[in-house]
């Protein structure tokens, strides 16, 4: 084979290589552009921008720039600085419970002394596979004094209870992401101990390890980056608190339309008419959520 033949299959092998790459890379990069690139840019324009219309709210519409008025309004808003100090509660109230309890199960069912572990896994992980809304709406119908069985339990015990009283709703929605989200953290963990090589364990054992032991002091080292990406995902959730508080204020004056930060936005752009407004909250959650990101991620290289 002459070397121009060997030149020419070479350069049409790398043709078709860059082909095939390209071929993966522009639906991802169309979809990227589409759905997160595109409307980040769009929310940046619309928090610098103000609307007004005239007539009435009938007649014309008019924009003109606006600095940074909306973020000032959004950052004076006493209702959303409420609504900011709520989440930071679920973040060290709720996140620390909820990975707790799932790193619990998941050392439980590795250890494998559960009967019964592949449906007790499943049960855990089940609440993860109900769309939220629709878990909302459960939960509601738990915490409704009116048709609420566990109420009424609890009351003919002479217990007072009230899920939604304002000194206790902000507890009933951690309770609601405990309940969905604990199995799915439960998964990542899992799945972490069970990558931990056998030998590792056997040696610990033969050195007269109890399991107490090393599920403290062998397994939970090894899994450090497994708990930090779950502590990553439920710092950001925990950030992004909408769907409980959204349905939960159809049933209770003690969620209002300021409760999470997620929750203005939706109300400044649907229903208040400020969309600047909410565009520029909307961003500094964003960059709240990018800020306490690369927080994790330097916790989780320190360790």
């Amino acid at each position: 084979m002459s070397a121009n033949t060997r030149t020419g299959a070479t350069l049409s092998a790398r043709s078709s290589e860059a082909l095939s790459a390209w071929i993966l890379i522009v639906p991802l990069a169309v979809l990227y552009a589409v759905f997160f690139a595109a409307p980040i840019a769009l929310a940046t324009v619309e928090s610098f921008t103000t609307t007004t219309q005239s007539g009435l709210g009938l007649g014309a519409t008019t924009r003109r720039f606006a600095g940074v008025d909306n973020y000032v309004s959004a950052l004076s808003d006493a209702g959303i600085r409420d609504g900011f100090g709520r989440v930071f509660l679920i973040g060290i109230i709720q996140v620390p419970v909820m990975l707790v309890l799932a790193t619990f199960f998941a050392l439980l069912f590795d250890a494998g002394i559960v009967w019964g572990k592949k449906f007790f896994q499943a049960a855990i992980f089940l609440p993860h596979a109900i769309p939220g809304v629709i878990a909302a709406l459960l939960w509601g119908a738990l915490y409704l004094p009116q048709v609420s069985p566990i109420v009424r339990a609890l009351r003919s015990l002479g217990i007072p209870a009230d899920f939604l009283h304002e000194d206790v709703v902000l507890f009933s929605i951690m309770n609601m992401t405990t309940w969905e989200w604990t199995g799915y953290n439960m998964i990542i963990i899992f799945a972490a101990l069970q990558a931990i090589p056998k030998e590792i364990l056997e040696s610990a054992r033969m050195d007269g390890a109890s399991g107490t032991k090393v599920a403290l002091r062998i397994k939970l080292p090894l899994i450090i980056p497994a708990l930090v990406v779950t502590l990553l995902f439920s710092v950001i959730g925990s950030l992004q608190q909408f769907a409980g508080p959204a349905v939960l204020r159809g049933i209770t004056n003690n969620v209002d339309s300021r409760f999470t930060p997620n929750l203005a936005v939706y109300n400044l752009a649907m229903n208040e008419g400020q969309p600047g407004t909410a565009a520029a909250l909307a961003l500094i959650v964003a960059l709240l959520a990018f800020v306490m990101a690369g927080l994790v991620l330097q916790i989780r290289e320190r360790a």
